[in-house]
């Protein structure tokens, strides 16, 4: 089975066998394709070509969120022009993936859009309380978003289904570990002992901090930077300097550093309390992880002392794509 799992900011796609009950990812793939540009839905196009010639699979599991980008006039309109170009695209059997942990086929999401869209983080939790019994809160931190999943006793006990519900819910929080905007995170930064406001101008994503304080590579910086220049860390400490209205010849190294470890501290604290909340909501001690962040993830379970486990950990890989791997397994469940 083919797993795809087509975002507003990136694709991913996983391709999985199932021998003798048991689950393996065999290869993963993932790129960078907003939906909100030409050029990223014409290379969307060409990636699920791509993708399905060369892995040639007997069916393919979709699920999505990119319907929420705002090259849409409505979600159901980009429910309907991705699951479009999935199953034009394919030669063989496609099932999408649904709120309520299910796999229809295309033509059914006309009807069953809404439950369709932004299901991505039901595929994950799905396939852990069917395949990874117990009690936990499955988290997955991607670029963007955070999917916080109660699984109490095998079952997903989510309380919303639409993005609407699940951010109300706490389910769904706009915390990502490559994406989010250093202007979104902080408010003010101590710099040579004084108290600077920043600037709320899109300068910057705590993707340039995470660079400075080596905590991710140049390579795993996948989305394009604010100001379509590099991704060194000399690029990075520029963009971060215009955080607060300076350039690095007049903030210094030391200055930039400041703000990347202020940026660090409160993505952190902001993921703790997230957390947090979670755990105790629902009488949990251990987490199940995955996404781009799943280190951060890690290190905030650390300080939390809370077990942790990764998805790599069940299922041996592909924890970066983990709805594109729940996406394949639902195809396969109604693969009849």
């Amino acid at each position: 089975m083919l797993g795809l799992d087509v975002g507003g900011a990136h694709t991913d796609a996983a391709l999985v066998r199932v021998r003798d009950g048991e689950l393996e990812v065999e290869e993963t793939k993932r790129e960078y394709l907003p939906m909100w540009k030409r050029w990223g839905r014409r290379r969307l196009h060409r990636f699920v070509k791509r993708v399905v010639s060369r892995y040639r699979p007997d069916l393919i599991g979709l699920t999505m969120s990119g319907e929420l980008a705002d090259v849409f006039e409505t979600r159901r309109e980009g429910v309907e022009y991705i699951v479009d170009l999935v199953a034009s695209s394919a030669r063989v059997p496609v099932r999408v993936v649904t709120s309520s942990g299910d796999a229809i086929e295309p033509e059914e999401c006309l009807d069953a859009w809404r439950e369709v869209a932004s299901a991505n983080w039901r595929a994950t939790a799905e396939l852990l309380s069917e395949l990874h019994q117990g009690s936990y809160l499955f988290s997955d931190l991607g670029s963007t978003t955070l999917d916080l999943i109660p699984i109490v006793d095998g079952e997903v006990r989510a309380k919303g289904r639409t993005d609407l519900e699940r951010l109300r819910a706490g389910e769904l929080v706009y915390l990502g570990a490559l994406r989010t905007p250093i202007g979104f995170l902080l408010r003010e930064v101590e710099i040579d002992g004084s108290v600077v406001p920043v600037s709320y101008e899109y300068f910057s994503i705590i993707a340039d901090a995470l660079v400075l304080l080596e905590l991710i590579s140049e390579d795993e910086y996948t989305p394009e930077t604010p100001d379509g220049r590099g991704k060194s860390p000399e690029d990075c400490a520029r963009r971060l300097a215009r955080v607060v209205c300076s350039d690095l010849e007049e903030l210094g190294w030391d200055g930039v550093m400041q703000v990347a470890r202020s940026a660090y501290r409160v993505l952190m604290g902001r993921l703790l309390k997230h957390l947090k909340f979670k755990l105790r909501e629902y009488d949990l001690d251990r987490v199940v992880g995955a996404g781009a962040g799943e280190f951060l993830l890690r290190s905030a379970c650390n300080r939390l002392g809370v077990e942790f486990e990764s998805f790599d950990d069940v299922f041996g890989a592909g924890s970066e794509v983990a709805p594109a791997v729940g996406a394949a397994y639902l195809a396969y469940r109604r693969r009849d």
